[in-house]
């Protein structure tokens, strides 16, 4: 694929093309997701909400904290949806698990539905984090914990791909708007991780993890 054709993908998979992106996302961030999954601090009963899941590869790994959890995801690519919900058949039909399509800005939930939120590499994508950050700490209950995953600029920079679509972060400036948009910034997280592989190039990967918590 062209270097556009993949930040497209990577904003919003579909086709064909999308369902492979999304294999390769389970991999490339396996330890970004593992990393954050820890910072959310899940407990029974906790109701989590997922921007950005994929297809769903690490759901399981949250609800089985506890059988009183409750996970949805939330995305805005009809073949992510479709494809976490065959992967999760079981946790679906169950109710422990959804997977619902995101239309538009949004958030199609009441206000304090969820106790935990978690998002890993959509900042990026944000076209107004202000109202992306107000919807999470509309829907999230007072005292409820946001966990933000991303790459930081360092790394960004050195993928051709991201001059398409990309919003890049230093996790200072990632960590403002969180505290700019009415969240209490509770850690911030900067860790290495092996490198990676793109298009022939190796690049040194890291993890930022940026927790916050709604006041209250």
């Amino acid at each position: 694929m062209q270097l556009r054709q993949i930040a497209g993908q990577l904003r919003q998979p579909h086709g064909d093309a999308g369902i492979e992106v999304g294999q390769r996302m389970n991999v490339g961030n396996e330890i970004i997701n593992r990393r954050a999954i820890a910072q959310l601090t899940v407990q029974p009963d906790d109701r989590v909400l997922e921007l950005g899941p994929g297809n769903g590869y690490f759901a399981r790994e949250i609800v089985t904290v506890h059988p009183s959890v409750r996970y949805v995801g939330c995305d805005f690519s009809n073949v992510m949806i479709e494809q976490a919900r065959q992967l999760n058949t079981d946790l679906v039909q169950s109710g422990q698990a959804q997977f619902i399509l995101r239309a538009d800005a949004t958030l199609p939930f009441a206000d304090a539905s969820f106790e935990k939120v978690l998002t890993i590499n959509t900042l990026y994508f944000w076209d107004d984090p202000a109202a992306e950050l107000a919807e999470i700490r509309r829907v999230l209950v007072p005292g409820g914990r946001i966990v933000i995953g991303i790459r930081p600029r360092r790394v960004m920079e050195q993928m051709a791909f991201v001059q398409y679509g990309f919003t890049t972060y230093a996790p200072e400036e990632a960590a403002d708007l969180l505290t700019k948009n009415g969240f209490k910034l509770t850690s911030l997280t900067d860790e290495p991780e092996p490198d990676q592989i793109f298009f022939g190039k190796s690049i040194a990967m890291a993890s930022v993890l940026l927790c916050g918590q709604v006041p209250g």
